[in-house]
């Protein structure tokens, strides 16, 4: 765990309206820690005092991501559609779907996820592959 609930509450989302429940927070926090440490080759859950404030509000972005794109997902799957429909004619009976900018598809979401982890370990020296000497 990087970052608790509280943290979420009142350091990144600054007290206003959240997008996630507590109750929801917690997977939402692993999988976003999962992903992080996947890019930072485990240097993270190895060492504890390498948590900083860019590193707690990097999970809670990607918690946010991985929440809304899971959440739509979900929905797309339940109404049977493909996604965001971009147009549609009622006489012909035709819709027009643009997926090729969307954090909705896979491709797209891991596409944001590396986006997010770069905006916040860039500078941290978290992200080298190499070896520190």
């Amino acid at each position: 765990m990087y970052a608790d609930y509280d943290y979420y509450v009142v350091q990144y989302r600054l007290n206003s309206p959240t997008a996630l429940t507590e109750d929801v927070f917690w997977y939402w926090e692993k999988q976003a820690c999962w992903e992080i440490d996947k890019r930072t080759y485990g240097r993270l859950c190895n060492n504890l005092e390498l948590v900083t404030d860019n590193v707690k509000d990097c999970v809670c972005e990607l918690a946010e991501l991985l929440y809304r794109t899971d959440k739509v997902a979900q929905q797309t799957l339940q109404q049977g559609g493909a996604g965001p429909l971009v147009s549609y004619s009622n006489d012909g009976q035709s819709g027009t779907f643009d997926l090729s900018r969307s954090v909705y598809t896979e491709e797209g979401k891991a596409r944001k996820v590396k986006d997010i982890v770069y905006k916040y370990l860039t500078d941290t020296g978290l992200l080298y592959a190499g070896v520190k000497h």
